[in-house]
């Protein structure tokens, strides 16, 4: 049986008081690893820090998961926005791959991954890419962004010197990796994945049920985001700022018919949505959060450019799974280029008003076209780059490799 250890580098909040969060499926170190259990038979540890000095192990999903300590260097987050330091992980990972298991990390861009990359770097390992940008110019002029990049190039030097395999969310990244860094390390475009066992395209009859459920009437048209960006209140990057200006351009167009979700959004701005019209929601349970997008029409992402290493996105991909047509910038890095006109919509990065007005013509154009989208074909096109199954797979071919 192949054993893992998945890493995740920084604490998680509980959505609920008096669970984990991997208890309510938070932490793509427990996904994973979760999977990995479920679709290969892995034997698997799910481990990330704490928020205190004390040990939890805990046995989820048959993942056993295990919170070590950690000391908190910079509770204001002015400096790290993970500011959590665990030394205790380096050493429990470093245990764990002695024993054989293989070391699975997530976002090798932070200071506890780089921790732990350092206490086994004589031992292959593979390396998970979730969006972090490499190392820009540094900027003498700003302290707190010199000591940030600064960090990122004392961390390329362990990147050059990984055995074993990264796994990038898409071609820039792979490009900076094998052209610019000189990696040994074999590089390897893979997102993560989504349960497409679990997400499927609703018939008539369950969607009108859900809608119901809602408040939402069956000849409504539903827009849904997500916005979330973990430990900010208003993801800018994911466009939350657009998101007035949208709702008011399409409510012009096509009056009550539409109704707008959105998710992932904190306070005050929050409350702003709601008072326009807007169904907004802070960070959801997953399971409240799919029965929102199975009521979905076209799911929409105004993403900026400040996202472009973030990969497709795994919000698109559970509604890709579904059979819900898309508009997105981050379409571009779907993999079979000439079938995305098949998702729905890619646009340019909307980093101006011209990018606006462009992505919300897109928008109104799928909106006014929604029926010649079919759920079966996006789903089966995304079935076979985003489950979980393929994930597994790909991370078996590339064990035997490593």
């Amino acid at each position: 049986m192949p054993r893992v250890v998945s890493v995740l580098h920084h604490p998680i909040p509980p959505l609920r008081p008096g669970r984990l969060a991997e208890e309510d499926g938070l932490g793509w170190h427990f996904r994973s690893a979760r999977a990995l259990t479920k679709y290969g038979s892995y034997e698997a540890i799910a481990v990330r820090p704490g928020i205190n000095r004390e040990s939890t192990i805990k046995v989820i999903d048959n993942v056993t998961v295990v919170l070590t300590p950690s000391i908190n260097l910079s509770p204001s987050q002015r400096i790290w926005k993970w500011s959590h330091v665990s030394t205790a992980l380096a050493e429990f990972v470093r245990d764990a791959v002695k024993r054989g298991f293989i070391p699975y990390i997530h976002e090798y861009r932070a200071l506890n991954s780089e921790l732990v990359i350092r206490r086994i770097i004589d031992y292959p390992m593979i390396l998970q890419h979730h969006g972090s940008y490499p190392p820009s110019g540094l900027n003498l002029r700003n302290p707190l962004s010199l000591i940030k990049e600064f960090s990122k190039w004392r961390r390329d030097y362990y990147l050059r010197k990984v055995r074993g395999v990264f796994f990038v969310l898409n071609e820039r990244e792979k490009y900076y990796l094998e052209e610019t860094l000189n990696v040994d390390a074999k590089v390897i475009v893979r997102t993560m994945a989504v349960d497409f066992n679990e997400l499927k395209p609703l018939s008539e009859e369950e969607r009108i049920s859900v809608r119901k459920s809602i408040g939402v009437s069956e000849d409504a048209i539903v827009l849904r985001t997500y916005t979330g960006v973990f430990g900010e209140e208003i993801g800018s990057t994911k466009g939350a700022h657009y998101l007035i200006s949208i709702w008011r351009n399409l409510r012009s167009k096509f009056r009550n018919k539409i109704v707008m979700v959105v998710t992932g959004i904190g306070e005050p701005y929050l409350t702003v949505l709601r008072k326009i019209g807007i169904l907004a929601y802070k960070i959801l349970p997953h399971e409240d959060y799919m029965k929102l997008l199975a009521a979905t029409d076209i799911y929409f992402l105004p993403a900026t450019s400040g996202y472009s290493y973030g990969g497709i996105g795994v919000a698109i991909m559970e509604a890709l799974a579904m059979g819900i047509p898309v508009v997105s910038p981050t379409l571009r890095d779907f993999p079979e280029k000439d079938r995305v006109k098949d998702l729905g919509m890619m646009t340019r990065y909307v980093d101006d008003e011209e990018a606006l007005r462009e992505f919300i013509d897109a928008l109104t154009y799928v909106i006014e076209n929604r029926g010649r989208y079919k759920p079966w074909v996006i789903r089966e096109l995304a079935r076979k780059y985003y489950s979980w199954e393929s994930f597994v797979n790909e991370f078996n071919n590339t064990i035997k490799n490593v």
